[in-house]
């Protein structure tokens, strides 16, 4: 009978530890639900969901089904991939994106021009098969509703002022000294920028791509948003294209907000040598076609997004020079 207690006791205690676990299921929370990233084109938004496993055996999700509503219309049901895994006895915070396409939402949303803030709401569905054990169910099911105000964005956006500020025949002649290149042809190499920057079809005395010469250069990127939303821009970081060819980067805090309508303010200088064919019959047409990349610091109401957002710019069009 002695030899026979303890085995007893032992199998009591597991009994009771299998009951205990039992008892307890799984967990869901959502750890944040934000605005991860934003363009004049779209917008991403990120969950992250923090399972908790109670039991001493791993668990595989079955998936994560998201549906949105924009403006209390159906707008996008979507799903995770199947097979996400718990190990026994843990907590796993995992991260998912879905990602918006405005031109998709305008399609839905009534009056979208007059719309500053659009309300969306995420019904989440979280599937948990559980393991096969005495007195568990097969499966548990979660759900959450989720809210957040996303801005509407419908750009339009222009070059306007460009301009490039003729070199002096100094700046030419130290350009000449700095390549090595003789100072015996700068007069008509100054007519052939003055021929170039005007439009006109110069007398080709030398490379311009040849030369380190530094053009001072400004435009103004003018954006309007056809909506009532304020972006609120406070920095550009910027790669200016023309033709498919790179002319400046850089960035600017030279902006003006009024309402709806920002003037980004470009002042920098490009160097000859990126001046290649395409560049130079931009400037001889007096027209091109411009890429402008880069992301915009921009500020939301707290309500909507409590740090700074960065709005990404991919963007191309006509412009004149």
């Amino acid at each position: 009978m002695k030899k026979l207690l303890p085995i007893l006791l032992l199998a009591l205690l597991l009994s009771t530890c299998q009951g205990i676990q039992i008892k307890k299921k799984p967990t869901a929370t959502i750890a944040n639900f934000d605005i991860e990233s934003i363009s004049l084109h779209d917008i991403t938004l990120i969950f992250d969901i923090e399972i908790g496993n109670p039991y001493p055996v791993g668990l595989k999700l079955d998936d994560i089904g998201f549906t949105f509503y924009i403006e209390n219309k159906q707008f996008l049901k979507t799903s995770t991939a199947k097979g996400l895994k718990i190990a026994a006895m843990d907590k796993k915070i995992s991260s998912f994106t879905v990602n918006l396409k405005y031109t998709d939402i305008i399609k839905i949303v009534q009056d979208y021009t007059n719309k500053d803030y659009l309300d969306c709401v995420v019904d989440t569905v979280i599937s948990i098969p559980l393991p096969d054990i005495p007195g568990l169910e097969k499966n548990i099911t979660l759900t959450y509703k989720l809210k957040k105000q996303i801005p509407a964005i419908k750009p339009s956006i222009k070059i306007a002022n460009f301009h490039v500020q003729m070199p002096t025949e100094k700046d030419i002649a130290d350009a000449l000294k700095k390549s090595g290149k003789s100072l015996a042809n700068s007069d008509k190499i100054y007519g052939m920028f003055e021929d170039i920057l005007s439009g006109k079809k110069p007398q080709q005395v030398i490379d311009p791509a040849s030369l380190d010469l530094k053009l001072k250069v400004s435009f103004d990127i003018e954006m309007k948003n056809e909506t009532r939303a304020k972006l609120n821009f406070k920095r550009l970081d910027y790669n200016f294209l023309v033709n498919g060819s790179k002319l400046v980067d850089g960035s600017t805090t030279d902006i003006k907000n009024d309402g709806n309508k920002s003037i980004l303010k470009i002042i920098t200088e490009f160097s000859t040598k990126t001046m290649s064919k395409s560049i130079l019959k931009a400037f001889q047409n007096k027209n091109g076609d411009y890429g402008l990349q880069g992301e915009a610091q921009m500020e939301l109401p707290p309500s909507v997004k409590k740090t700074p957002l960065k709005l990404k710019f991919d963007e191309t069009g006509r412009f004149n020079l």
